[in-house]
């Protein structure tokens, strides 16, 4: 049936794609992939909330919505995939009636994955009409019901499959960050109390003189 990713990176715009690497699993690939992707952001958003969701979306998630897509006899066929595929990115020939696709940043990988742009409101692709059109050409993969699952970001899916983890963890978090906050509380006093000895100090000593 083939391997999922590719021979070569590919670049989404400017950012390249931890995809250029041979995988009997889809979640083994994706994961690698959209780990790839966090760590790039981490950095930059400096949001600890962030890595902890970042962190429990692969571990407990991923696995959760994948795996069972090539579990309990389920095959899953690779499908060299645009990439980046949105309206923006097709066009028509007016005369001919010919399809063209550009800006590609393909890997074999879900077919699904390509229809995940489709729902932002900004693209004309997000009307529900396109997605039940493809779904009479390509069936949605077995089991169905975890591999359509959309949400908003990665805390509801967190929420929806691991949500003790992520309570414990993000509690963690807050305890962490209160006992920093308390130690740079204590830290300051501690100098304001000494500047504040200091400057008796040198009152008596001007007393003196």
């Amino acid at each position: 049936m083939g391997k999922f990713g590719f021979h070569i990176p590919t670049c989404h715009a400017k950012i390249a794609q931890k995809v250029d690497s041979w995988e009997d699993s889809w979640c083994t690939l994706y994961s690698n992939h959209l780990g790839y992707v966090m760590d790039l952001a981490k950095p930059i958003l400096q949001w600890p909330e962030f890595d902890v969701v970042c962190r429990l979306t692969l571990e407990k998630v991923v696995p959760r919505l994948l795996l069972p897509l090539q579990s309990e006899g389920r095959v899953l066929k690779p499908c060299l995939i645009h990439g980046n595929c949105w309206d923006g990115n097709t066009a028509m020939d007016i005369r001919t009636g010919e399809a063209f696709v550009f800006d590609v940043c393909s890997f074999y990988g879900h077919n699904e994955y390509d229809t995940g742009n489709w729902r932002a409101p900004r693209h004309r692709l997000s009307n529900k009409a396109y997605i039940r059109n493809y779904k009479k050409a390509f069936p949605v993969s077995e089991p169905g019901t975890p591999a359509i699952l959309v949400y908003d970001d990665m805390t509801t899916l967190c929420k929806m499959f691991c949500a003790s983890d992520l309570d414990q963890a993000l509690k963690a978090l807050q305890e962490d960050t209160k006992g920093d906050c308390d130690q740079e509380q204590a830290t300051a006093g501690a100098k304001e109390c000494g500047s504040g000895e200091e400057e008796e100090e040198e009152e008596e000593e001007e007393d003196v003189i």
